[in-house]
């Protein structure tokens, strides 16, 4: 699927240095929230990635298949519209914010340079096909991927980053700029970013933790559409067998089970498809109110999050020698991404050129047995569904 036939122009650039006196924060577990949360860093305000997600009702489900997607996607946050998640905890907190876009690069350049200008890191939307530090290649297409830049030389053609890894990085503007421009679907990134007006101060979490917790469940459990929510769970189940007939190509089903496996477990989601995160915002919250029960329900989403694991696990499964290499290859990169960086990139590409090659393999030796692959998965579906249900009812 081709982004555009035209070659992608740089524009916009001129003879700026902008550098904001900004301090990267080492890791994140989600690049949304992780972000939000250092640009509150800088402006004074210590607060949990996990408390941020609780308050901003995040836990969710959702599968998603339409035209010109190769295969459905699964995930596990209550987002929404963009901004979404990050724009509703920040109204919570007491600041707003502005959505910025334009289809031109020049614009969006400019609209860069006049958020660093106010003193405020650019928080920016970007795809990771074209974003050197995170080792992709350009046909992995994802445009939601947010970060801040917090720097810019633009005679040298260099932008300063701060992403989910434990150091800060850098990358050539121009190349910035085509990220932040692609309109690859079905999230493309299309020069959004967003100017945040930030609290003075935050409010007492404890005003905020009931009503965020009561607006989380309700969506659980009463989301407007059937892929949403614990519905959301019954229809990917119900739909898992469908798969060979909907996608009728080995390749992609095969990529939409890597796909499925790293939205769950690896893919900024904090493990498990974000009921990690929310267990340890449950916890928080208790000891915050000393409400024990929302510490029962912290302990039964660290049991939920262990399903929720096997769940990925078995798209890759040990039983199949090939899935389960991809699956080390994806679990070591990414590792060795969030710590080392741009230092890791070698060694990721040396693992990454094996993929084509296990991805063959995996096609003549497990793809054909998809409906066994799926059997225990569906089994454990039906279980986590139960689980979320009870815990959720809870509270």
């Amino acid at each position: 699927m081709k982004d555009s036939k035209k070659e992608f122009e740089p524009a916009g650039i001129e003879d700026d240095v902008i550098m904001l006196d900004f301090e990267h924060t080492p890791g994140g577990l989600n690049c949304q929230t992780s972000a939000v949360r250092k640009l509150l860093l800088h402006y004074g305000h210590e607060i949990s990635e996990e408390m941020f997600v609780g308050i901003a009702s995040g836990l969710g489900f959702v599968y998603w298949f339409q035209k010109g997607m190769f295969a459905p996607i699964v995930g596990g946050m209550n987002s929404g519209r963009f901004p979404g998640l990050v724009g509703r905890a920040i109204q919570r907190l007491g600041g707003d914010f502005t959505v910025l876009k334009s289809s031109s690069t020049k614009r969006a350049h400019q609209q860069l340079k006049s958020v660093l200008k106010t003193g405020q890191p650019a928080f920016v939307c970007a795809d990771i096909a074209y974003l050197p530090h995170l080792g992709t290649s350009e046909d992995d297409h994802f445009g939601q991927h947010t970060f801040l830049v917090y720097g810019i030389n633009e005679p040298d053609d260099i932008v300063y980053i701060s992403d989910r890894f434990d150091v800060p990085l850098t990358m050539p503007a121009t190349q910035l700029q085509r990220a932040r421009a692609s309109k690859f679907h079905p999230f493309p990134a299309r020069n959004q970013m967003i100017q945040f007006t930030m609290p003075e101060s935050l409010p007492d979490l404890r005003r905020l933790i009931p009503k965020a917790i009561e607006e989380n469940v309700d969506f659980m459990f009463n989301a407007p559409i059937k892929n949403l929510g614990l519905n959301g769970i019954l229809k990917w189940r119900e739909m898992l067998p469908k798969y060979p007939k909907m996608i009728n190509n080995p390749n992609w089903l095969l990529i939409g089970m890597i796909h499925h496996y790293i939205y769950i477990e690896t893919g900024g989601s904090g493990g498990a498809i974000f009921r990690r995160i929310y267990s340890t915002f449950l916890r928080e919250a208790g000891e915050l109110m000393e409400e024990d029960h929302l510490l029962d329900a912290s302990s039964e989403f660290e049991e939920i999050s262990d399903v929720w694991t096997n769940i990925a696990n078995s798209f890759l499964s040990d039983e199949y020698d090939s899935l389960a290499e991809i699956r080390k290859i994806h679990w070591t990169n990414n590792s060795d991404l969030e710590k080392k960086g741009p230092k890791a990139l070698n060694k990721v590409k040396k693992q990454s050129d094996r993929l084509p090659s296990l991805m063959e393999q995996a096609i003549d030796e497990a793809v054909p047995y998809f409906s066994r692959i799926i059997e225990p998965i569906r089994d454990l579906l039906a279980q986590v569904h139960d689980m979320e249900t009870k815990a959720l009812s809870s509270l």
